[in-house]
């Protein structure tokens, strides 16, 4: 008898059947292939649009960063202006004599005169006041032969430092000082009919008055809306009070053009995105556009529906971050130097549009290839994905390292104080050093500018090997250095300071023979630095900014006393030209 033939199992069931249909098996495979490449797809599509929103932020934080420098360039310059004029007014003594001084005997001579003017040089600001019967029709302001005398004395020493100001400041449209005793410095000259008119603008601002109670220091006040009712080329202003005796003695003035700003973020903006500068009420005072115009109420009115009702106090107390609506981002960050917010709006349509413009390729090289090729691919992809994100660390590490000198930068400096200062660290002795290359412009003038970055490049060699590995070395800008060295007291700071410029002084800077001039001196260079010492608890800082200018001022006495030297005090008067 004959053995029966063993029973089908399901698996040889199965197979048969798809067999038995091939074209109907074919498309099924290619469906869950196609199936489980789009899951990935998707998947791949949020990963991508992630980085690329993280990107987009990161832009803006060095679009932020960028604005910041600038304003607070403005405020130091104005601050330095205000220091010197005050120190001016201070040094005055009770009595002149004016019958000794022509030009002065004239000027208060004429000053019943409509319009009057004080003899300067004709490479200085020229100096005009107001008649004595239009300052009488100025609420607030008043002059008597003593304080005008003061006043003309240091429209003096304005009239050079303006013009030198202006003629240095390629963005300023332009410099003005003006007192409460009718006279005006500007550079550019103003014109006859507007000398008047500033005076009455002065009279009637914040300016004129100190607030009660008096802050320790007075700020630089940023008006971004300033003249954009009056004028097409609108203008930023910054202003500072000048001060005598708690009495307000005038204001130190400069205007920006708005322009400036908007070529900027024009030029720093990628296309598929709209980028605002707005104050607190939304105002709009620079954007991407190709053109700028004044919008009336907030800007973000003029936004899709769902953002015109968006709290703009709550993003100024949040600082920065990301808000969603229909798909559509909006980006943002406060500048810390202005009450200004940095805004990015981002349509869905081309957020969509950028990240498939990074994923479509290789996703359909997946459908084709199908199979093993799929896999392949999309491991090719994850591994490109994860190159891009490791990339995307590297460029956020490179935004805190100065590229000239392998240095800190300045970012990283503040965020290292951040966390020597923190809750836990309270009590701890932090010094700061504050290196400034001697005559550093006859370096550029004789050895040329390429040469000059070699010698920036020695000294951060010089000083990184001659401070301890617990000190952070940072270029703070230009040829100026600053080192934080922590659990360090202002004694040892100085020791330590001293031990480099000791270091930087006995070192010879010997730069490629291809890049010298013929011209040069010769190969080598020798230099020296100034150096100022500031420690946080000795000197009562708060913050790394008055470190840096308790610091800053040090070093300016270090240039006072002789250059190639260490200051940890300020026991005498700053002034003179420094290098």
């Amino acid at each position: 008898m004959r053995a029966s033939a063993p029973s089908d199992t399901p698996s040889r069931t199965l197979w048969q059947r798809l067999t038995s249909c091939p074209r109907q098996t074919v498309v099924l495979c290619f469906a869950a292939v196609f199936v489980v490449t789009l899951v990935l797809a998707g998947r791949q599509y949020f990963l991508v649009r992630a980085r690329e929103l993280d990107l987009r932020s990161h832009r803006l934080e060095l679009q932020a960063v960028a604005l910041d420098v600038g304003i607070r360039n403005t405020e130091k310059q104005m601050r330095f202006l205000r220091s010197a004029a005050e120190r001016l007014l201070a040094e005055q003594s009770a009595e002149f004599d004016s019958a000794s001084d022509a030009r002065l005997r004239r000027a208060l001579e004429a000053q019943d005169n409509p319009l009057w003017s004080l003899q300067v040089s004709e490479t200085d600001a020229p100096v005009r006041g107001i008649g004595s019967r239009e300052l009488e029709s100025i609420p607030g302001l008043h002059r008597n032969d003593s304080t005008l005398v003061e006043d003309l004395n240091l429209s003096r020493l304005m009239s050079r430092l303006l013009s030198v100001q202006h003629q240095m400041s390629a963005n300023m449209t332009y410099t003005i000082f003006v007192s409460a005793t009718g006279v005006v410095v500007a550079s550019p000259p103003l014109p006859d009919d507007q000398i008047t008119k500033f005076v009455r603008i002065f009279a009637g601002s914040q300016l004129s008055r100190l607030p009660k109670p008096r802050p320790l220091d007075d700020d630089v006040i940023f008006d971004p809306v300033y003249e954009r009712n009056e004028a097409t080329d609108w203008r930023l202003l910054f202003g500072t009070p000048v001060t005598r005796d708690d009495a307000v003695r005038g204001a130190i003035v400069f205007g920006i053009s708005q322009r400036l700003v908007q070529d900027y973020m024009r030029a720093s903006t990628i296309s598929d995105e709209i980028h605002a500068l707005v104050d607190e009420r939304g105002t709009l005072i620079a954007s991407s556009e190709n053109t700028f115009s004044v919008t009336k109420g907030s800007w973000l009115k003029t936004l899709p529906k769902p953002w015109n009702d968006l709290s703009l106090s709550m993003l100024f107390k949040t600082g920065s971050g990301l808000s969603s609506a229909n798909e559509d981002f909006l980006l943002y960050r406060k500048l810390q130097s202005a009450g200004l917010m940095l805004i990015a709006y981002v349509p869905a349509k081309n957020l969509f549009l950028s990240v498939i413009g990074q994923a479509s390729v290789p996703f359909v090289a997946v459908w084709i290839l199908l199979g093993f090729l799929l896999w392949v691919t999309l491991l090719v992809v994850d591994q490109l994905l994860a190159g891009q994100l490791a990339l995307s660390a590297q460029l956020r590490e490179l935004a805190r390292v100065d590229p000239l000198t392998n240095l800190a930068n300045r970012r990283r400096l503040e965020a290292d104080f951040g966390i020597l200062t923190q809750g836990r660290y309270i009590g701890r002795r932090l010094s700061l050093l504050m290196m400034d290359i001697d005559h550093f412009k006859h370096v550029n003038d004789a050895w040329g500018h390429e040469t000059g970055d070699e010698v920036l490049k020695h000294l951060a060699r010089a000083t990184s090997a001659a401070v301890r590995p617990q000190d952070l070395v940072a270029r703070f800008g230009g040829e100026e250095f600053c080192v934080l060295l922590p659990d360090t007291s202002l004694d040892e700071a100085t020791e330590i300071a001293e031990r480099v410029r000791l270091a930087i002084a006995e070192t010879v800077c010997l730069p490629p023979q291809t890049i010298l001039p013929d011209s040069a001196p010769s190969r080598e260079i020798r230099f020296t630095v100034s150096i100022g010492v500031a420690e946080l608890i000795s000197d009562t800082c708060h913050d790394l900014e008055a470190l840096v200018a308790i610091a800053d001022r040090r070093l300016y006495v270090a240039k006072e006393r002789g250059r190639n030297r260490v200051a940890a005090n300020e026991s005498i008067q700053l002034g003179g030209q420094l290098g």
